[in-house]
């Protein structure tokens, strides 16, 4: 970090001891900022917590309308046009390429350079991948594809994708719980095949579900591949399910489509198969997928059922014991998902069969079946756990891939997961130290309701619980909230930045860069520290000074006036308006004036209006929530 002078370390170190206070003692930390209790500041603390941070006009009309009616009308986003934000991320087709394209597109750097190397000279496809020559004696051509489809320019754009939706959206509660429940069912890019699975995940099983049922989305996330990758549920198969790939069985299974419809049926009778693990050969048999499994899934695999207990639905003290983790372990084999590497060139378009009953006799393949698409989930009946297990002293008869759904249900609706799912959405967006009676009151909602979570959602924003006096500015912004309220409240012109992902990063804060399955941290303690203060107080400083790229902000548009030496007397206290609407500023403006008096260099207004906007942005009076 570059070094500053004494005036900015002064009010560093002022916003640190401030932040520091308010994670650790919300009343203090409400002493501090001491909102008046009317409407304004109601209306405040709903947007500081509801959104990514407000807009001068987002407070007018929450004042206008009323807190119920922004609050109703948030939780329905699609009432809400949004097309500004959908120009914005055109140009990151990326972000709504399928996975298999994505993972034909963006291949690792020496995978890619190999095969870029032999579309040019096909005598190199026989050179050892360290016989390649150095990025630097690469052709231009070759440089530039490598370096246009890296996996980190994929990250880039997901991460800018993220960013521009959380700054230009209407649908701002929406991107808020969406946000949220990513981190809930969190999944990390960086797992090899997970980056490309990332924003599908996002888009197909997070975003569709953040105001439906509780349950569609646990299943939504549970099917979904970036789930089943990143916590190797795709391998997981009972303990003797290999058996059926056996010398005996592979034999058997190489030469399915050659036996007749009575010789299939004599298999089941004598229950050297099932009949639902013959229809999985056929259709293996048929998709070419059976050499793959074969090398694939060396037993239990307990990860997910673990995270899905422990992180997703019960919580830790959930009143689960080891063996009920064994036990869903047991009951979600099988469940995996079509590999990525099919969707390449040639695999496409391959019709799969299946026995089917009818004129075409019993048991007859026919091509009836719909391929399954890469990165598509599948049950693997083969692989499938059919023993009887219980489960929190309920028996499950082993009966495919119903018992799984099964087991997904009765998590979903326990009372334990109402409770844990209350908890952590009060540590969110309520307090550190969650109140057990606004935990109870959003768990009773949530099993009244049969887990609906647009009910929860009114709840928790339109409860008194939510507007006590402590609770009130005694949250700190995480780095990702920091960054994206500075943009919003300045009226930034943003379309994507190296620099702002860079400061992400170094503040431990990247979207979708998250390795743990617990997700990034809500508690304020956890994001307040001195090295982060001033990493805080330089991206503040230098987004108002306009050296971020790809970001332009004009001192114009928080002060309504160009001419900002025409109203000198007023242009701080209107842009600190501006900037924290709902705030009393006043000991802030001060602090300002006279670091502004304290300065002796002969600075254009612009700049020393850049400086006092930057010192807004880095004080404790914007860093709360």
């Amino acid at each position: 970090m570059r070094s500053m002078d004494s005036s900015v370390k002064r009010v560093l170190r002022l916003t640190a001891v401030a932040l520091l206070v308010s994670g650790a003692r919300p009343a203090a930390a409400q002493e501090m900022m001491a909102p008046p209790a009317d409407e304004a500041a109601r209306a405040g603390h709903l947007l500081r917590r509801a959104t990514f941070g407000p807009r001068p006009e987002d407070m007018d009309r929450v004042v206008s309308m009323g807190r119920a009616a922004w609050l109703e009308r948030q939780l329905h986003p699609d009432r809400i046009a949004d097309d500004l934000v959908d120009a914005r991320l055109v140009p990151l087709n990326s972000t709504r390429m399928p996975m298999a394209e994505l993972y034909e597109q963006f291949l690792p750097p020496q995978q890619l350079q190999r095969q870029l190397m032999q579309q040019m000279d096909p005598a190199m496809a026989g050179r050892r991948p360290d016989s390649m020559p150095p990025r630097n004696q690469l052709p231009p051509e070759i440089r530039m594809q490598l370096q246009q489809r890296s996996p980190q320019r994929l990250l880039a754009d997901f991460v800018n994708a993220k960013l521009i939706r959380s700054v230009h959206t209407e649908r701002q509660l929406e991107e808020v719980m969406t946000d949220f429940w990513f981190n809930h069912f969190n999944v990390f890019f960086g797992k090899n095949n997970a980056r490309y699975m990332v924003a599908d995940y996002e888009r197909e099983a997070i975003r569709p579900h953040v105001f439906g049922k509780f349950e569609d989305m646990l299943m939504a996330t549970a099917k979904h591949p970036a789930m089943l990758f990143y916590l190797d549920n795709w391998t997981s198969v009972a303990p003797d399910s290999m058996r059926a790939f056996d010398p005996q069985q592979a034999q058997l299974a190489g030469r399915i489509g050659s036996l007749t419809p009575q010789q299939r049926d004599q298999l089941v009778r004598t229950g050297r198969i099932t009949r639902g693990q013959l229809e999985q050969l056929e259709r293996m048999q048929m998709n070419g997928t059976l050499q793959q499994q074969r090398g694939r899934g060396r037993g239990l695999n307990e990860n997910y059922a673990r995270e899905l207990m422990e992180l997703h639905t019960l919580g830790v003290d959930g009143g689960y014991t080891q063996q009920d983790v064994i036990e869903v372990a047991r009951a979600l084999t099988g469940w995996s998902f079509v590999p990525l590497q099919q969707g390449q060139r040639g695999r496409a378009g391959q019709r799969q069969g299946r026995p089917a009953r009818g004129r075409g006799g019993r048991g007859a393949i026919l091509p009836v079946f719909r391929q399954p698409q890469p990165g598509e989930f599948v049950f693997n009946e083969l692989g499938h756990d059919r023993g009887e297990k219980v489960i929190l002293g309920q028996k499950f008869p082993g009966r495919g891939i119903r018992e799984g759904e099964t087991v997904i249900r009765m998590l979903a609706h326990h009372p334990s997961t109402a409770h844990f799912l209350a908890t952590k959405l009060v540590e969110r967006f309520v307090s550190d130290t969650p109140d057990p009676a606004f935990v109870e009151e959003l768990a009773q909602v949530f099993l009244e309701t049969d887990g609906d979570l647009r009910e929860v959602t009114r709840t928790l924003f339109s409860s008194e619980r939510f507007y006590e006096p402590a609770v009130i500015g005694a949250k700190v912004k995480t780095p990702f909230e920091l960054v994206v309220s500075s943009l919003r409240a300045t009226r930034a012109e943003f379309a994507g930045s190296r620099r702002i992902m860079e400061t992400l990063r170094s503040m431990g804060h990247l979207p979708y860069n998250e390795p743990a399955p617990t997700g990034f941290p809500a508690s304020s303690e956890d994001w307040v520290n001195s090295g982060a203060m001033l990493a805080r107080m330089n991206f503040a400083l230098d987004l108002a000074g306009g050296r971020v790229d790809g970001v332009r902000v004009d001192p114009a548009r928080l002060t309504g006036s160009a001419n900002l030496r025409a109203q000198p007397a007023t242009a701080l206290t209107d842009a600190l308006a501006a900037l924290m609407p709902g705030i009393d500023t006043r000991k802030l403006e001060e602090v300002i004036r006279a670091d502004a008096a304290a300065q002796t260099d002969n600075a254009a207004p612009r700049a020393r209006f850049a400086r006092a906007t930057g010192l807004a942005l880095g004080s404790p009076e914007f860093q709360k929530r």
